[in-house]
């Protein structure tokens, strides 16, 4: 899972899932906190039930660790300066002590790219894609940080996007693919508590038993999330309020 954003409750829905479908380690690829209302209960969440935790950018800016130039980038840092005032030394040593990647399985595991890793750069478009692949010679990466759920394959330099979901699920998914022997993926697990396309939280289950990745796709009330962060004043992004207009007011 990765890119929680502050958003407890998509989180349990996903953890109450996972568990059910007997899965056994947890892995998030950073972004507890930043965007959301709940970031405390965000972390407790997280620490109760991941095994593995990775930094993300915006948990970097919630500890300090961010320059002033990169603040100053983008606008919606702001909620991250903000929560990282309601967090006690404990949790932001937490939050400081996770790495930027792990290697399980055979696999590597980062929030953003994997060339630069504290870089916050992303793996989104086919150039990007191509040049993570060209960083590492593992089989499988794993990444967050785009929020947009994807599977991309490369075979002898040929690169395919396998896996894209541009609308939201209506009810839940299980979306499965079987890697081949002979190529290498990167997976982008989506965001679990923030999505921008999908509108539905989004996670990914890695069977190494099986060689089975599936991509689970569960609707949660994502109107309802940013309602509650409008009422309690929280900046949003302008690509959100144009979700709100296209998206989710069709239906209102």
């Amino acid at each position: 899972m990765s890119d929680v954003h502050s958003n407890p409750v998509a989180l349990a829905l996903a953890l109450k899932d996972a568990k059910e479908r007997m899965c056994r380690r947890f892995l998030m690829l950073g972004d507890t906190t930043g965007y959301g209302y709940d970031v405390k209960e965000s972390i407790k969440l997280v620490r109760k039930n991941f095994d593995v935790v990775l930094i993300g950018n915006h948990d970097s800016v919630c500890i300090g660790r961010e320059s002033d130039q990169g603040l100053r980038k983008y606008q919606n840092y702001k909620t991250d300066m903000e929560q990282g005032e309601s967090l006690t030394e404990e949790e932001k040593k937490w939050l400081a002590a996770c790495p930027f990647t792990v290697e399980e399985e055979g696999a590597l595991f980062s929030h953003g790219n994997f060339i630069e890793p504290e870089s916050w750069g992303y793996v989104g478009t086919p150039r990007e894609v191509e040049a993570n692949f060209h960083r590492s010679p593992a089989r499988l990466m794993f990444c967050g940080h785009t929020h947009q759920a994807t599977a991309w394959e490369e075979k002898d330099g040929r690169i395919v996007q396998r896996m894209f979901f541009k609308t939201p699920a209506t009810k839940l998914e299980l979306k499965p693919f079987r890697p081949k022997r002979d190529c290498r993926y990167i997976i982008n697990v989506g965001s679990v508590g923030y999505p921008r396309n999908d509108l539905c939280a989004t996670y990914v289950i890695w069977d190494t038993e099986t060689n089975c990745i599936s991509f689970r796709r569960i609707p949660f009330d994502f109107k309802g999330y940013i309602r509650e962060m409008l009422n309690r004043k929280l900046d949003l992004p302008e690509w959100l309020f144009e979700i709100i207009t296209v998206s989710l007011n069709k239906k209102a």
